[in-house]
């Protein structure tokens, strides 16, 4: 018999095997970088001319005044309902869904539905001027309408294109969202 050969055979083996539970270790070494969980921040601006409360699956988040806006940190992966309502009441604004499914930022702007229909019926073309800035020309029986007008109090003149005499001149206090009407006779 030679044991020599059942020796150097079982040195083989334990290399084999100490090179292959090596290999093993390396390819199952978790990974550097583990999955990191989603989260975003949703900034909620305000623009729809008054200052707003606003909710998030029902609960209160926080209040921006107009043209501002403030930051849910920190959300995680799911879908959230944002609802905005004038502030310090019940009277819904604007409801928006945000689907977080990606991290980074979720930008919802809250703003205003109302609108408002100018009609001529003045007898000639008109200038039409919202808080004393140029709207343009408005054709004799004529209307337009200006969509997403603010909350709050805007000054409307109209004034004859050939000479800028004032013709009528009204203020609208946009309370809520709705079609505001102003003939001009």
């Amino acid at each position: 018999m030679n044991f020599g050969n059942k020796k150097k055979l079982s040195i083989s083996c334990i290399i084999i095997l100490i090179g292959i539970f090596t290999c093993s270790m390396i390819s199952c070494k978790s990974p550097e970088n583990p999955e990191t969980e989603i989260t975003a921040n949703i900034f909620v601006s305000n623009e729809c001319g008054l200052e707003i409360d606003v909710f998030m699956d029902g609960i209160f988040q926080f209040s921006i005044e107009f043209l501002y806006y403030e930051v849910i940190e920190n959300v995680s992966s799911g879908v959230y309902e944002i609802v905005a309502k004038k502030k310090d009441t019940e009277e819904e604004i604007m409801t928006d869904t945000v689907d977080v499914n990606a991290s980074g930022e979720i930008w919802v702007s809250i703003l205003y539905s109302a609108s408002l229909k100018i009609a001529n019926e003045y007898g000639e073309t008109l200038n039409i001027y919202t808080n004393g800035s140029l709207q343009g020309e408005l054709e004799d029986k004529e209307s337009q309408v200006f969509d997403n007008v603010p909350y709050g109090e805007h000054a409307l003149e109209a004034s004859k294109t050939s000479d800028n005499t004032l013709v009528e001149s009204v203020t609208i206090n946009v309370v809520e969202e709705k079609e505001y009407t102003w003939t001009i006779k």
